[in-house]
C-alpha cells in the first residue's frame, strides 16, 4: 500500500524550496504519496506530484498566526491521516504533540536555531540568555516525544543533538538539486557581462550598502539584485547610494527565474553578516552560496571559520569581512581582472557541490528516517 507523508506549515509557501523542491519531490520519486497543507487560502492543486491543500487564510499577524495555528490544523487533521506527518515551525510544534497523542509519527525540520534567533528580537542581555534557555528546554522536552529531528544547520550537529536528543536525528542541508548536464566554457565565461549576482532577501545584514560603496570604483560594472526589501528604511538607504545606477533591480523572483538571473552573471555576491545571527561562525543553510557555485560562478564571501575552510579547500571565491568596503572592493578587482583565475574559482565550485554540497547527499538521510518510520510499527 502506498505510504503518505504529509507536510504542514503555518507560513511556508508552495514554492518553498526545502519542502517543494527537496523533500516533496524526492519522496515522490521514490513511490510515496505526498500532500502539503499549508495556510494561504488558495484552492488545491497538484505540483511535481504533491497535493497542495489550504487550511484557512494566513493570519495577518505573527501573533495571529502562532495563536490560531493549533486550532486551525487540529480541526484539518481530524479528517485526514497520513504515515508519517513532518512540522517546519516552532509554533507547530503543538499541532506535532497533538499528532503524537493520537499515535503518529512525527518529524520536525528545524530550519533555524531558534533558541537563539528569538534572542536576536530583544536587547536586554538578562532576557536574552531567559529566552535562550526556556526555548531550549522546551524543545528538549518535545525532541524526546518526536519520532525524528531533521537538523538544517549540519555546522551545529553536536550543540542541536545535545539540546534535542531524538530515536532519529540526522542532518538535512539544504544544499541544490544539480543539474548534472549543465557546463560553462571558458569562452561562455568571459563573453558575459561584467555582472555580480545578488538574490534572496535584502536587509541590513546582506551588507548591500556597503557592496555599493565597493562598486562606485567599478562603472562599468553592473550589479544584478533580485529579492524583496524587507525595511522601507534600509531600502531608501540602499537605492540613495551612487551606484544604484550601477543596478538591475528585480522585485522578488520565481525559482524558474533563478537559472536566468545566476547565469548571467560573473561572480555572486553571497555575503552575509553572521555576528548578527544565530550562527556567527557561518552556516550550511544559505543555499544562494550553493546555487551560485553549482552553476560555476565564483563567489564573494563573509569571513567566517565554515567558509574560509571551504575556501581553502575548494578555491571557489574569497572571503571578505561583511562591512568592510574595502575587502569587497578588493575581491571585485580581482576578480575582474584574473577572469582565468575567476572562471577556475566557479569550476572548482561547481565541483564542490558535485562532490559534497548537493541535495543528492541530503536525500539519502531523509529517506533512510522516511523509510524506517514507515517500516515501523506503532
Amino acid at each position: 500500500m502506498e505510504k503518505h507523508i504529509c507536510f504542514l506549515s503555518n507560513g511556508f509557501s508552495r514554492r518553498d524550496s526545502l519542502i517543494v523542491y527537496r523533500f516533496g519531490r524526492t519522496l515522490v520519486k521514490k513511490g510515496y504519496k505526498v500532500t502539503y497543507l499549508l495556510r494561504d487560502g488558495q484552492p488545491e492543486e497538484e505540483r511535481y506530484g504533491i497535493i497542495m491543500s489550504s487550511v484557512g487564510e494566513k493570519a495577518s499577524s505573527l501573533r495571529g498566526r502562532i495563536l490560531s495555528a493549533t486550532k486551525v490544523f487540529k480541526t484539518f487533521l481530524k479528517n485526514h491521516s497520513a504515515d508519517v506527518y513532518v512540522v517546519s515551525e516552532p509554533e507547530m510544534l503543538q499541532v506535532g504533540l497533538w499528532l503524537k497523542r493520537r499515535g503518529n509519527k512525527v518529524v520536525f525540520s528545524l530550519r533555524e536555531w531558534y533558541p537563539v534567533y528569538y534572542t536576536n528580537k530583544v536587547s536586554n542581555r538578562f532576557a536574552k540568555k531567559a529566552i535562550e534557555w526556556l526555548c531550549e528546554r522546551y524543545f528538549n522536552y518535545v525532541a524526546k516525544k518526536l519520532d525524528a529531528v531533521f537538523n538544517c544547520m549540519p555546522e551545529m550537529h553536536d550543540y542541536i543533538k545535545h539540546v534535542m536528543p531524538c530515536r532519529y536525528f540526522e542532518d538535512v542541508a539544504n544544499f541544490p538539486v544539480v543539474n548534472k548536464d549543465f557546463s560553462l566554457s571558458y569562452e561562455e565565461y568571459s563573453k558575459r557581462e561584467n555582472i555580480i549576482s545578488y538574490f534572496g532577501s535584502i536587509y541590513n545584514i546582506s551588507c548591500q550598502e556597503e557592496f555599493l560603496d565597493a562598486l562606485e570604483s567599478f562603472p562599468n560594472v553592473k550589479y544584478l539584485l533580485a529579492g524583496v526589501f524587507y525595511n522601507a528604511d534600509y531600502q531608501e538607504r540602499v537605492m540613495a547610494k551612487p551606484a544604484w545606477k550601477q543596478v538591475e533591480f528585480i522585485n522578488g523572483f520565481t525559482r524558474e527565474q533563478l537559472p536566468g538571473i545566476i547565469n548571467r552573471s560573473i561572480m555572486g555576491n553571497v555575503v552575509k553578516d553572521f555576528d548578527q545571527t544565530e550562527t556567527p561562525q557561518g552556516s550550511y543553510s544559505i543555499i544562494k552560496i550553493f546555487e551560485t557555485m553549482e552553476a560555476a560562478v565564483p563567489v564573494i564571501l563573509a569571513k567566517v571559520p565554515l567558509y574560509e575552510k571551504m575556501v581553502e579547500k575548494y578555491h571557489c571565491g574569497i572571503c571578505v569581512k561583511p562591512h568592510s568596503v574595502d575587502d569587497f572592493r578588493a575581491a571585485i578587482e580581482y576578480l575582474l581582472t584574473h577572469k582565468e583565475e575567476a572562471y577556475q574559482m566557479g569550476q572548482n565550485g561547481r565541483r564542490a557541490v558535485l562532490e559534497e554540497f548537493s541535495w543528492d547527499s541530503q536525500a539519502k538521510n531523509v529517506m533512510k528516517v522516511i523509510s524506517k518510520l514507515t517500516e515501523d510499527k506503532q
